[in-house]
């Protein structure tokens, strides 16, 4: 990885530390566990087909994952 795309993800994981709720981080760390353990599945599927896991097989909430995943893209986006 090339020392620009390293200051991105810093930037980036700044940006989420600042504005996401403790609740979104706990959630946030979840998720992430969850694609370290499942890749290849994330790697493979649509965003209504990982939305469906994460409620389905992980207990998450809907309105809450789609707000976690909102704000990542937008602070992606910046």
């Amino acid at each position: 990885m090339n020392s620009k795309n390293n200051k991105d993800i810093k930037s980036i994981k700044r940006k989420l530390d600042r504005l996401l709720t403790d609740e979104e981080k706990a959630l946030y760390k979840k998720v992430l566990e969850d694609i370290a353990k499942n890749e290849d599945f994330y790697n493979t599927s649509s965003p209504e087909e990982i939305t469906a896991h994460l409620v389905n097989n992980c207990g998450f909430d809907k309105i809450s994952i789609y707000k976690l995943f909102k704000k990542i893209t937008l602070i992606s986006e910046e």
